[in-house]
């Protein structure tokens, strides 16, 4: 299932990607590209925007109803039924999936506490951002197991 979300709901897709989640997301897109990419692409439409959500091309969409991060992505996996694919499989920034890294490539990538605390580590292959699973992920993944 792949979605694309509004301007509003940056956070949301962020948040949607770490948990594995393929969610296009630019804030510079106008309603009509982003409709355009929707029904190219067949993706699911997040949104804020009643406006958008009320044109008869965004027909697969889901409201969000909420402005709480937590209550947005609740609202998302219990709307579609979905279980976490897998935290740190898409990059948080530009949707790309993660490449495992090396511990030895990622030693000048992160803070040295981080480099000898952890054991695994990914890179974005476009963007290429260093990530690895620390508390904030651990702490989404507990969140979501519990509902």
């Amino acid at each position: 299932m792949k979605f694309i979300a509004d301007v509003m709901l940056g956070s949301l897709a962020k948040r949607m990607r770490l948990l594995g989640f393929d969610v296009f997301y630019d804030n510079t897109l106008s309603d009509n590209d982003l409709l355009q990419r929707a029904l190219e692409e067949d993706r699911i439409i997040l949104t804020r925007d009643t406006g958008l959500a009320a044109r008869p091309l965004a027909k697969n969409h889901l409201f969000i109803d909420s402005d709480h991060i937590v209550d947005q992505v609740r609202q998302v996996i219990g709307a579609f039924a979905l279980a976490p694919i897998a935290a740190l499989t898409r990059c948080s920034v530009c949707n790309e999936p993660l490449e495992p890294l090396s511990k030895d490539e990622a030693r000048d990538r992160v803070p040295v506490y981080v480099y000898l605390r952890m054991k695994r580590f990914y890179r974005c292959g476009k963007c290429n951002r260093t990530y690895w699973k620390g508390t904030h992920v651990r702490n989404m993944e507990q969140r979501n197991a519990k509902e």
